[in-house]
């Protein structure tokens, strides 16, 4: 197995969209910073683009990798899986696109996992934790420098396709967890035996 090592300002486009003025979007359904963890959407609003806040700015496409940029230890990142046109996230994030001449050597689900991994979110963090600012951030910058070893192309679609076998049946537990009922122990009857 060979192994290439590539650049991801190399391979990967950063923050490559953002809403124009000609868009016709009426509507749209945005995606803040703290509405996803670890891959999971804990929700999106749907909302009326002359009202929506002026974060909401960043386009994105199948297979976006977005990444919080601001407290990167909580985890705020996720890829995005065939989002809507209208779909409309924050600028606190960083959307990462693998370019056109990378697309049959690069994964997006394999780099998500890479960038993903608990050495490199531990990284990220401490270069937000030194960063001059009022709260721990980072730049696009700090991600777009660093550099991953990619196995060859079917390999990383295989690892990934195990990933997102397992992604989806995690999320399907979820929703089963989610529609369980929910024991009321204050309505239990309670049966007291006096000692003799």
């Amino acid at each position: 197995m060979e192994l290439k090592k590539y650049k991801l300002a190399d391979i990967a486009d950063f923050n490559k969209s953002s809403i124009s003025k000609s868009e016709t979007f009426k509507e749209i359904i945005y995606l803040d910073t703290s509405s996803i963890t670890e891959n999971v959407v804990s929700g999106t609003v749907v909302m009326n683009t002359k009202e929506a806040p002026s974060r909401a700015q960043r386009k994105v496409t199948n297979n976006t990798i977005i990444y919080s940029t601001v407290r990167p230890r909580l985890k705020h990142y996720g890829i995005l899986s065939r989002p809507q046109n209208n779909f409309i996230i924050s600028t606190g994030f960083t959307t990462i696109d693998i370019k056109d001449l990378y697309k049959d050597k690069i994964d997006p689900r394999y780099l998500y996992l890479l960038l993903t991994q608990p050495t490199i979110t531990d990284y990220i963090g401490n270069i937000a934790d030194t960063a001059v600012s009022a709260y721990p951030s980072i730049n696009p910058s700090d991600l777009s420098s660093l550099c991953f070893m990619f196995p060859d192309y079917d390999i990383q679609k295989t690892i990934a396709d195990i990933w997102n076998n397992y992604d989806r049946k995690i999320e399907l537990n979820r929703a089963i967890n989610q529609n369980l009922p929910i024991l009321d122990h204050s309505l239990r009857a309670v049966e007291v035996r006096l000692a003799a």
